[in-house]
């Protein structure tokens, strides 16, 4: 048991001193010997439990933004990740009720998305691979989009705060926990 802390520890540690090298634009990479522990804390289902775009609640500026020409009310935003080796399954739900001219009606947002992923220093690097969003009003498809691949690798701060996973990506930032098993 105290062999097995130890060795966290210096994983930690080891990890840590690879962050803390200057970025000289050149060739640091973390050893593939200190990565595996932090890719295992890593892998496995996260559920947002906290997302706010500039310090606002993600909810609000979804219903602002999704909803243009009615208000989402009793609106609830359920976001999951699942890490696994290199691709994490990202599935977003949001619900609630529509007000429409002619009354309320049930509304329903999906998304999945499948992101490959990579560990730095500090950062995942990721892009976005495949994925659909579709819209239901009333229990009734009303859009359905694919989500082509952009291409693009982007860079997404992340570190851990407690059992926490923190994800930041310029203005947005999310709390990740795990389910209670």
């Amino acid at each position: 048991m105290a062999a097995r802390k130890r060795n966290k520890e210096r994983d930690r540690l080891a990890f840590s001193l690879a962050s803390s090298l200057p970025d000289s634009g050149g060739g640091y990479e973390i050893s593939a010997a200190f990565t595996a522990p932090e890719r295992r804390r890593i892998l496995g289902e996260w559920t947002i439990a906290e997302h706010l775009v500039d310090g606002v609640p993600y909810i609000e500026l979804f219903s602002r933004t999704a909803v243009r020409d009615a208000a989402l009310l009793d609106g609830v935003y359920i976001s999951i990740y699942d890490f696994r080796e290199y691709v994490c399954v990202k599935r977003v739900r949001i619900r609630g009720l529509v007000e429409l001219a002619g009354g309320r009606v049930e509304y329903l947002y999906s998304m999945s998305l499948a992101i490959s992923w990579e560990l730095g220093r500090g950062y995942l690097t990721v892009r976005p691979e495949l994925g659909y969003q579709s819209t239901s009003l009333d229990g009734k498809m009303a859009a359905v989009k694919e989500l082509p691949s952009s291409g693009e690798r982007t860079r997404v701060g992340y570190r851990f705060e407690g059992e926490a996973l923190v994800l930041e990506d310029g203005a947005d930032f999310k709390r990740l926990t795990r389910e209670a098993e």
